[in-house]
Order: C-alpha cells, then structure tokens, then sequence
C-alpha cells in the first residue's frame, strides 16, 4: 500500500506545476499586459480569443488520445509531447519583452494553451482510467486537486515573498518569478509521473467522427448538465481571479494584503478538500457540489457590504470563498468519470479523452467569457488600474464582483441538484461493463 500512495503522488505531481500556471494566468497575467500598455478591452478581447481556439484543439486532442496506441501507450506520449510545447510558451508569455503586442501576446497563449491543452487531457482520462470505482474516483481525483492547490499555495508564494524582498514589486517581475517556479517544477514531475504508474491496458476507440462526438452532447442529459455547471463555474473563477487585485487594491484598499489573501483562498481550499471528499461519500458527488455551490454564493455575496480598510472582516469573507475552491474542480472530475461509464454502456466505446476534453474545453470558455466581459466593462465605468479612481468607478467593480460570481453558483447548484447519475447507477454501469468484458 505504501508503494502504491507514493505511486500515486508521483503520478499526481505534475498537477501541481499545471495548476501554478493556470493561477497567474487567471491573476496576474492580465492586469500584467494592462500595466505594460495594452488597454482593458485588448486584453480581455485576446485572452478571450486565445481561450476560444481550445473549441477545436480540445476535442481534437481528446479524439486522438482516445485513438492512439503506441508501446508507451495513450496517455504518456500526449503528456511527453505537451510538456515542451507548454514550457515554450510559458517561457515567451511569462517573461516579456519591453515592448508588447496584442499578437505577441495571442501567439504565446496559443502555445501554451497547446501543450496545456495535451498534458491536462491526457493526465486527467489517465486518472479516470485507474479505477471504476465510484468512490475511489473521488479519491484519484481529490489527489490531484490537492497536488493542484499545493502548486497554487507555492506559486501565490511567490508575489508575496518577492514584494517583500523588493519591497512592492511590479507585476512584471511577480510574473517573471511565477514563470520560472513552473519551468523548472514541470520537467521534473513530467518525469515523476511519466515513471509512476503502469497505464491500464484499453482497447482504442473505432474512428469516431465529428458527428458522433456533438451527438453525444445533444443526446446524454448527465453530460449536457455537467458541462454547463462547468462553464460557470469557470466564469466564477474567471471573474474571481481576473478582478483580484483589483477589487483588493483599489475597492477595499488593502494594497498590501492582496498577495497573501490568494495564498489564504488556496489554503482554506487544500485544507477543505478531505471534508469535501468525506461529504461526497456521505451524501454522494452531485449533492456535494450543490452544497459548495451553495457556500460560495453566501461568500461572494458578502462582497456587496465589505467596507473599505478593514483587515479582519475581508481576510474572513476570503477564507469563505476559499472553503469551495479545492473541491468544484474533483467533484467535476470524478462525476465525469462516471458520464463516460455510461457513455461506455451506450455505445460500447471507451472515450475518456475526448469527454475529459469537453470537460477542460469548458472551463476554458467560462474563464474566457469572464475575462472578455468583466475588462471591457472595467473600461466602460471607466476604471483605471494605474491611477485614482471615482468612488462610482470603485462602486461598479465592487457590483461585477459581486454579483456575477453570486449569480452563476445559484445556477450551478440549480443545475446539478438532480443530476441523474449516483452512486447507485453508477455501480450499475459498472457492473454491465464488467459483465461485457
């Protein structure tokens, strides 16, 4: 059992350096490119465009996965071939020049979300693959999350430790710090990982054509209902992250307490992700991510009255909104592990890959929809990152703040509340494979 944890964690290492880049992305790179020149609306506008190129790499990527067969097997050459490709753009959008372009920027997201694109997919349809049991998933899963948050809490480290070195840096130089933790953490778990586990032995998919594959979306109302629940849940995330530092520095006031309140939401989040866990094998997955749904509504809703200056009460309504933050992503994961058992039944092909594509393809929408919507409204108030602010300017991002986060996780939890698939009908399912096979 010892080998088989310390096999586990090897495995799940690389989600720690993916999950330190998604953060910056989503939290500093942005107001990043704003201060070094490019207007709100450019931003949000490319961010948003780079995003929506993943509607035809993700599935694609996710096709391919599930049909290749190599010696080496599926997952592990994805993971081999995207590692570089995503260094490469981490390196080129993390450390910029002195001069800075809307198409600079595009090309370098459209690297790395490439690489990004093949280890995340192939990494996450691997981890579905090492059981089908209904709450051993749930386990799988949570350790990657919690690998995940660790690499979040290291990389939101970083700003806090360099502003107090060179006491109130800027956010080229967080950046630069944040880019090299991830190149040089990411080889080294590639290979962890790569190393770790022996893949399950599948039988690749048939040819699958573009046709069968929207069908899917149209025709399992499991799948329909969690790729929706995603895409707001990435839109909250989105908005969350993309206003960050804004809504800290400007609105609230607490310059510097914006680099430690990220480390606090990734900390509450790691230290909820067993009770989230012990929930869902209580109460079961869907019932689970309603109530944490339900949670972070309460919290983002208490941006609304939170005043200017005050430490203690901000620092607690951000503990809130970290308590949910370790466990949508899992939950998420492991019910979709459950959506390809019954896609499996259905159809009597395994298609991991290309599900968990959708599921990474969704994410990305939602968090590109926030950024191409929150930063052209910033600039319609008239919100200025680099100068004074109208209290009425403040008064408008505390709203989108707040209100567009308390509105998509009412959603969510509406969606999912009756959710088609449980413990019981997955067992089911299970049991029909095995009986198949």
């Amino acid at each position: 059992m010892g080998q088989r944890r310390s096999g586990m964690l090897f495995f799940a290492s690389p989600a720690l350096s993916l999950a330190a880049l998604g953060l910056p992305i989503a939290v500093i790179l942005p107001p990043l490119y704003a201060e070094l020149g490019l207007s709100l609306t450019a931003v949000g506008t490319v961010f948003m465009l780079a995003r929506f190129f993943d509607v035809f790499t993700d599935p694609l990527f996710g096709i391919l996965g599930d049909r290749l067969q190599t010696r080496w097997g599926r997952r592990k050459p994805a993971i081999a071939l995207g590692a570089p490709i995503l260094l490469a753009g981490v390196y080129f959008l993390f450390l910029p020049g002195v001069q800075v372009s809307e198409s600079g920027l595009l090309v370098a997201l459209l690297v790395l979300y490439s690489g990004w694109t093949l280890m995340t997919i192939a990494h996450t349809a691997w981890a579905s693959e090492l059981s089908g049991d209904y709450d051993r998933r749930s386990e799988i899963m949570s350790t990657l999350q919690a690998a995940g948050l660790i690499g979040a809490v290291c990389v939101m480290s970083i700003p806090t430790i360099v502003d107090w070195i060179y006491d109130q840096s800027d956010m080229r130089l967080r950046a630069q710090y944040m880019g090299w933790f991830v190149l040089m953490t990411l080889p080294i778990f590639t290979l962890f990982a790569l190393y770790s586990i022996r893949e399950a032995v599948v039988v690749p998919s048939m040819r699958i054509n573009w046709r069968e594959s929207w069908a899917s979306l149209r025709s399992n109302m499991a799948l329909r209902r969690l790729l929706l629940a995603d895409v707001l849940m990435g839109f909250q995330g989105g908005v969350n992250g993309s206003l960050h530092f804004f809504l800290i520095i400007h609105v609230f006031g607490l310059p510097e307490a914006a680099a430690p309140f990220l480390l606090v939401i990734f900390l509450t989040g790691l230290l909820c992700v067993p009770l989230f866990l012990w929930l869902s094998k209580t109460l079961g997955k869907h019932q689970t991510l309603c109530l944490g749904a339900i949670q972070s509504t309460v919290a983002t809703s208490l941006f609304f009255f939170l005043p200017a200056n005050e430490l203690v009460w901000t620092f607690g309504v951000f503990v809130m909104v970290g308590v949910n933050f370790g466990a949508k992503d899992f939950l998420m994961r492991s019910m979709m592990a459950d959506v390809i058992d019954q896609d499996h039944v259905m159809l009597g092909r395994e298609r991991s890959a290309l599900f968990y594509s959708m599921l990474t393809l969704t994410g990305k929408i939602g968090t590109a929809l926030a950024v191409g919507l929150v930063f052209p409204i910033l600039d319609l108030v008239g919100f200025d990152p680099n100068g004074s602010n109208h209290p009425d300017t403040l008064q408008g991002v505390r709203w989108v703040a707040a209100t567009a986060p308390t509105t998509v996780t009412i959603l969510v939890a509406l969606i999912m509340w009756k959710f088609p698939l449980g413990r019981a009908q997955q067992v089911a399912l299970r049991g029909r494979l095995e009986k198949d096979r």
